[in-house]
């Protein structure tokens, strides 16, 4: 299975993922994978990962196509014998097994982690589940939108005066991430054992590690967080130039970053107003200042205040929207966007922007369509398999 990775190849060349993955969560777990150099079989029903229909497509979404590139792609029915039976022999030469199924329904289907660990008792096995195995949500759909309130993402992103369900796919997301993180520390595991093992990443769990701070700081003091607690304790601000374009300052705790900033603004007077004359008093009057910075900010276009903090070493930065980021000179400058072959031609996708000097990672290719590769490679497992049989009469 794992082999030695080749320049170029990417960090994990050599190691095979099967994803039984659909929508986000489990594909986008594979997809980081793959972007590193692992070889992904994403596996589908006959109908396909429902997001491949999104926006009204046929076979491939713009959606579908972002989370699913660099994989190979296979067709399985896996409540038939014969596709249960075609999922084994791959699994007999995978390092890493993922879904995202609910909890329950891949043991039931006859491929729960204990039986792919006696068909091979390296693999590691993941299972992404909205809320875990136990309690009272357990066997609720986990839908992104679900998890993002009840695990209190929204609450910290949205004014209690417009809730609403809100983007990003905050949960999905950053549970595929955990997930990635937790398939990467078991294959470290299973160099030392020579054995796999099964990890659990729950949607709800990765949100509260990513919700630390305000998690931790409840818990310490009862502090219930809000959308504005952060940038409040962080003296961070969001202003608008004269000529409507939006930027943000982030002065944090350094002094120098506020004298700095008044000489930006040409304003030394509001050292003196206690409102602003300490840290603690900038942060009990946030609104304050916060009305102050803005109708300083909208006396001047936005790229002369971005030149004058640049000058002064203040932290700052454009507030880009997608149409402006892929224009931006540092954005540009560090080659996060390639041109990948599509079915249609070239297309314009971001990249990963983690760097390894030597194994460097794969070039990208597009995501699969539907049972692309369902030939080929099943063909090859069952021919794995049966040499495996002989070999052991």
């Amino acid at each position: 299975m794992t082999s030695p990775a080749q320049p170029g190849a990417g960090a994990l060349a050599g190691i095979r993922v099967i994803e039984l993955g659909q929508y986000i969560s489990g594909p986008y777990a594979a997809k980081l994978l793959a972007d590193l150099g692992a070889d992904v079989i994403k596996v589908e029903s006959p109908e396909g990962d429902p997001m491949r229909r999104w926006e009204g497509r046929a076979t491939m979404s713009p959606q579908f196509a972002a989370y699913n590139r660099g994989k190979r792609g296979v067709v399985l029915d896996l409540k038939s014998v014969d596709g249960l039976a075609a999922l084994f022999a791959l699994v007999e030469d995978a390092d890493i097994v993922l879904d995202n199924f609910r909890p329950g329904v891949a043991a039931r289907l006859g491929f729960g982690p204990d039986v792919l660990h006696e068909r091979n008792p390296r693999v590691i096995t993941c299972s992404i589940t909205g809320f875990g195995a136990t309690g009272p949500a357990a066997k609720r759909p986990a839908y992104d939108t679900v998890i993002s309130a009840t695990g209190g993402m929204y609450s910290q992103v949205v004014p209690a005066s417009t809730i609403r369900p809100l983007g990003p796919a905050f949960s999905d997301l950053l549970s595929g991430m955990s997930a990635v993180q937790a398939v990467l520390a078991a294959l470290h595991a299973r160099d030392v054992s020579g054995e796999g093992e099964h990890v659990e990443v729950t949607m709800v769990g990765a949100l509260l590690d990513f919700l630390t701070e305000s998690a931790s700081a409840f818990l310490e003091t009862g502090q219930v967080s809000s959308p504005d607690s952060r940038p409040r304790r962080a003296q961070a601000y969001a202003c608008v130039g004269s000529d409507g374009k939006a930027f943000v300052i982030h002065m944090s705790v350094p002094e120098k970053f506020w004298t700095g900033l008044l000489d930006v603004l040409e304003r030394r007077d509001l050292a003196d107003d206690e409102r602003f004359s300490t840290r603690e008093a900038r942060v009990r009057n946030y609104d304050e200042l916060d009305a102050v910075l803005k109708q300083i900010a909208a006396t001047r276009p936005r790229d002369e205040w971005l030149e004058r903090l640049a000058a002064h070493d203040i932290p700052h930065g454009p507030l880009n929207t997608m149409g402006d980021l892929f224009d931006d000179p540092q954005i540009v400058s560090m080659g996060l966007v390639e041109e990948i072959e599509g079915p249609d031609g070239a297309l314009r996708v971001p990249v990963p922007s983690i760097r390894f000097q030597r194994s460097g990672r794969p070039a990208l290719r597009y995501a699969p369509a539907l049972g692309a590769d369902t030939d080929e490679l099943t063909a090859t497992a069952a021919a794995s398999e049966s040499e495996k049989e002989g070999a052991a009469r």
